[in-house]
């Protein structure tokens, strides 16, 4: 049967139909606007049309890509493994997932919490607004989901039960071909400016360690199964203000690297600081207060996971008595792996992070940080320091020793115009 997504009245039925969404909307008209932007499903605002602040959010997979239409079939299944993720998030994390109201599994739709007076972060750091506790919140969202699906803390049994119930083959070859392998050579998928230097687009083609490097990780993304991911951690599916962070959208959660999430964030943060250079001075400011605070959450992002996320593992160690590498918990063979585990998990979160940022300036679906810039020579110019710092991000990644390093050699770069071949 083809695919119709729902009218506004065919689906304030459907809603008044299921006891625990009619009870939270409350009697009456209500009001439907399909507000979807994303690449991959239909989305919907419904609410109280006397009572606007009884509201929910509606979210249903059609059976393709909805970026590109019917030449790219999906299986809507993939809407089960959202509401599986969100609630497996929403369990370890509820102050920064939203709730799930209802799920329909003949339908393949959602109903969730609505975050009325929030708004998708990356709108908010375009238009420079300060969050102050974004990176507090962040990091703790990542250290409690990427540990608590590690085997640093569950049973082997049931980590091992975990992967095999939770494959997503499908999306996941997304990620492969959008992210570590297109954007790396010919393919229909690629756009970019056409005042990107050719230069920038032959080194991405041509340079032997970056290829070998990008190809690195995505033999990491491929076979790395350590936790579940969110899988898509971009600054389009975290919804922001001043007291509050949620991560919507986990459509794409699969057990891979426990430094993909945290790569893919930073990259986002990372683009958001060079593009401010064209929307600071559009605005009339000087771009570099707004370009701190961004580095600044890049630095207080990765140093509180990390803390977070070291801290969890002390603790479940010390309260079982048993460290991972086997004997006590307070031996000083412990300390020393997880010393070299979050070394090793910096440099893959630095090497996906680089795969992120380049997807982004030549792949398909890049970012509004970026595609909103209108000069065609400042957006290239622009552009062109990302690709940089991505190269050195993904090539360099065993050899920096900290994120402050990483954000020296990122204000460093934006010094820097032009390209050398």
């Amino acid at each position: 049967m083809e695919f119709e997504a729902f009218s506004p009245s065919e689906l304030a039925a459907y809603l008044k139909r299921i006891p625990v969404v009619s009870a939270l909307l409350g009697d009456g008209e209500l009001e439907v606007v399909e507000v979807g932007d994303g690449n991959l499903n239909y989305v919907y605002f419904v609410s109280n049309a006397a009572a606007p602040q009884r509201s929910v959010v509606v979210k249903q997979a059609p059976p393709f890509l909805r970026l590109v239409g019917d030449a790219w079939p999906l299986r809507r299944e993939r809407m089960e493994r959202e509401v599986a993720a969100l609630r497996r998030f929403g369990a370890l994390c509820p102050q920064h997932v939203p709730q799930v109201y209802h799920a329909d599994s003949g339908l393949y739709l959602m109903v969730i919490q609505r975050l009325a007076s929030h708004r998708v972060l990356r709108g908010g750091l375009i238009d420079g607004i300060v969050y102050p506790r974004l990176a507090e919140h962040m990091a703790s969202y990542l250290a409690r989901t990427l540990f608590f699906g590690s085997d640093l803390y569950l049973a082997p049994d049931a980590k091992k039960a975990a992967v095999a119930a939770d494959i997503n083959s499908e999306l996941c070859k997304i990620t492969e071909d959008l992210v570590f392998t297109f954007p790396f050579g010919e393919h229909p998928s690629n756009a970019y400016s056409a005042a990107l230097p050719a230069a920038a687009i032959a080194r991405l083609r041509e340079h032997e360690p970056l290829r070998v490097a990008a190809a690195q990780m995505k033999w990491a993304f491929m076979n790395h199964a350590e936790t579940l991911v969110h899988g898509d951690l971009h600054t389009g599916s975290i919804m922001v203000n001043e007291t509050d962070t949620y991560v919507i959208d986990p459509e794409f959660a699969f057990y891979g690297p426990i430094g993909f999430d945290v790569g893919a964030l930073l990259a986002n943060l990372l683009l958001a600081y060079y593009a401010q250079d064209w929307h600071e001075r559009r605005r009339g400011r000087d771009p570099q207060v707004y370009q701190g605070w961004l580095l600044d959450q890049a630095v207080l992002v990765w140093n509180g996971f990390a803390e977070k996320f070291a801290g969890l593992w002390r603790g479940h160690e010390r309260d079982s008595g048993r460290a991972f590498v086997g004997g006590a918990a307070d031996a000083p063979a412990a300390e020393a792996f997880r010393q070299r585990f979050m070394q090793r998990l910096f440099a893959d979160t630095l090497g996906f992070a680089g795969c992120k940022m380049i997807r982004r300036i030549v792949g398909m679906a890049k970012v509004a940080d970026i595609t909103r810039i209108a000069d065609d020579a400042v957006r290239a110019q622009i552009e062109v320091r990302c690709l940089r710092l991505a190269e050195a991000l993904l090539v360099q990644r065993d050899a920096f020793a900290s994120i402050g390093e990483v954000v020296e050699l990122t204000a460093r770069l934006r010094a820097q115009p032009g390209f050398d071949a």
